[in-house]
């Protein structure tokens, strides 16, 4: 019931604005990550977590389905570097992230003809290449890396919401599972912590910029110009 009020209120939304509809165009760009994850030990104490900050390699390349002047659909594909910094106990830091490779899909409202508006949407990631650092204190301990790792929930569901003026945008994102999936956390050939870590939310801001998409061919109700004799 709640789905077809919603669809009624987009459609009468759309159908009553007055601008033609464009074709299809594409945009891309990249962004840069500030993330931070909650997490618990195996007993369920809260760790500590420090703020984690990404730049590579980032990308999108999103179609966009204008209705209208005011509202319209997105879906695409992009890459992410994505994960979190933590201290299990005094000295030990733990790093963890995986590059994610996304299919997200939403819908924008707002002024679409002046870039600024906001998208309401998801995503389905796939946590491709996974990396672990473990230090105690600055020093370098351990070091694991693999593809389609078991440290991670493979496939992991995402909501997001952003703001978007002209190029630039700001976008916060939650990971609805667990980041990571408990391990045993290695610190050197005898010290390890188990089952490491028992949750692990994560969430993020990020600072991006998507280029401008250019439509191909005339908009949809566009009439054709008319051609003028001058002999």
């Amino acid at each position: 019931m709640k789905f077809k009020i919603i669809a009624l209120l987009l459609i009468a939304f759309t159908a009553t604005d007055s601008v033609a509809q464009k074709k299809p165009y594409f945009t891309n760009g990249g962004d840069m990550i500030f993330s931070y994850g909650l997490a618990t030990d195996s007993a369920g104490n809260d760790v500590t977590s420090n703020l984690r900050f990404s730049s590579w390699y980032h990308f999108e390349e999103i179609l966009n389905i204008d209705f209208s002047k005011s509202a319209g659909f997105i879906a695409g594909i992009g890459l992410q570097n994505v994960g979190m910094i933590t201290k299990p106990s005094d000295g030990i830091t733990v790093k963890q992230r995986a590059y994610s490779a996304g299919i997200p899909i939403g819908f924008r409202f707002g002024d679409l003809e002046d870039r600024q508006f906001i998208t309401i949407g998801g995503a389905g990631e796939v946590m491709l290449d996974y990396k672990e650092k473990v230090f105690d204190g600055n020093k370098k301990m351990q070091k694991h890396h693999e593809w389609l790792s078991n440290n991670t929930n493979l496939l992991n569901p995402s909501v997001f919401l952003r703001y978007q003026k002209k190029s630039v945008y700001i976008c916060a994102k939650y990971y609805l599972l667990d980041f990571l999936k408990p391990s045993d956390i290695h610190i050197d050939d005898v010290s390890f912590i188990p089952a490491y870590p028992k949750t692990s939310q994560l969430f993020y801001l990020s600072i991006g910029y998507s280029g401008k998409g250019k439509s191909k061919g005339k908009k949809i109700n566009e009439p054709a110009p008319k051609k003028v004799n001058l002999i």
